[in-house]
């Protein structure tokens, strides 16, 4: 026999033999390592996740690009997506990405990019359920990961393709068409709905540390003493953005920016008074400034004897007719206070239930004034008013 066909035959003998021997170690260990993080030599590891149910596998072509690079320290990055959008036909996501010292992505603004839908989506997921599982939780897997990509569907015994798109609401959503290409809508419902849930304009570390417990995840975990030093590397969401990220021009740029100012607008009206609000103010104001008037007004016929049980009362839980106006201004300022802060709860409950109080103190003087008598008899004026 050729020397050189018997060099290779022992060559591939030994690679099969080794294969083999793979093999079996993988079949018994499997089921063990099935969530379990794995750590290679030259500080690079993977997760051994398939399989798990609660996690996506992530061998995959899309997560190719992933070899573990230890260049950029993504528990530093922040990542916030702003915009599901349509641009030339196509859906994608606009995202920020921010630095390190970002102070919850309120400075350190590195650019804004477009990333495709399904990708973005799969991304979002993908960090989602390890999110959830370092945090001894389960995210679970969403049915629309099915369709990131043009997807044939059977319905009503009539094929559709499906794909997972986004809204002018600048939501996404699962489109039905008529074409394997997915460039033909149907109006057509074949009961597919989107449960992929992206929190835009909410920012969102790109790393997430496990939870310190004492469960079978948390010692999965901690397989090696180094993951901390590398796991701050690993951003499955950041990491895919990183890496198909595609430039978000002047148009783009202006869409996000009409996006947030929208978020803005929403945000603020939260935190300022409508118009029908500033009308109750001004009427609930005004009523409590009446509601003052009548009252004094009242106890101007206050008669002595009631004068004095009143001050007595008073005086019994360590207030003086002295503190009244005090008192009075206190409760003035907070209202102004809280109507100025746009405390909308304290500002409602301080207004109207001092206009409540006032109101059920003058019906009490009136009613006291009634039982003394029309006349006037016995009462003396200014005597409500009298300061001791």
């Amino acid at each position: 026999m050729n020397p050189t066909n018997i060099i290779l035959s022992l060559l591939v003998g030994r690679t099969a033999a080794n294969a083999a021997s793979s093999t079996r170690g993988a079949s018994a260990g499997g089921d063990a390592a099935a969530n379990e993080i794995v750590y290679k030599d030259h500080h690079q590891f993977e997760r051994a996740l398939s399989g798990s149910g609660d996690v996506m596998s992530f061998d995959d072509d899309f997560w190719s690009y992933d070899q573990r690079s230890m260049d950029t320290y993504w528990a530093d990055y922040s990542i916030m997506p702003k915009k599901c959008m349509i641009l030339n036909n196509k859906s994608y996501i606009a995202f920020t990405m921010y630095g390190k010292g970002h102070n919850s992505c309120t400075k350190k603004k590195e650019d804004t990019y477009l990333m495709e839908v399904g990708k973005f989506a799969k991304a979002y997921v993908g960090q989602k359920q390890l999110d959830y599982k370092y945090m001894g939780n389960n995210y679970g897997n969403p049915d629309a990961l099915n369709y990131l990509t043009c997807t044939a569907v059977a319905y009503n015994d009539a094929y559709y393709y499906a794909k997972l798109g986004c809204t002018n609401q600048g939501g996404l959503k699962i489109y039905s068409y008529t074409d394997e290409n997915c460039s033909q809508t149907t109006n057509t419902n074949i009961g597919l709905y989107n449960d992929i849930k992206i929190s835009f304009n909410s920012c969102q570390s790109c790393v997430t540390w496990p939870k310190q417990t004492n469960d079978d995840d948390a010692e999965a975990i901690e397989v090696d003493d180094n993951f901390d030093n590398y796991h701050g590397y690993d951003s499955k969401l950041c990491g895919a953005a990183d890496q198909f990220k595609e430039n978000c021009g002047w148009g783009c740029q202006r869409e996000v920016k009409k996006s947030s100012s929208s978020s803005s607008s929403n945000y603020n009206s939260k935190r300022s008074w409508g118009g029908f609000e500033k009308f109750c103010l001004c009427f609930w104001s005004f009523a409590m400034v009446l509601s003052v008037w009548l009252v004094l007004k009242q106890r101007r016929l206050m008669s002595r004897e009631y004068a004095i049980v009143e001050e007595a009362a008073m005086n019994g839980v360590g207030l003086k007719k002295r503190h009244v106006f005090p008192i009075s201004l206190g409760v003035v300022f907070f209202i102004l206070l809280a109507m100025f802060m746009v405390w909308k709860k304290l500002t409602w409950i301080l207004l109207i239930g001092t206009n409540v109080g006032l109101f059920a103190h003058f019906v009490y003087l009136r009613r006291k004034a009634k039982k003394a008598g029309n006349g006037g008899e016995g009462y003396i004026k200014d005597a409500g008013l009298e300061i001791s």
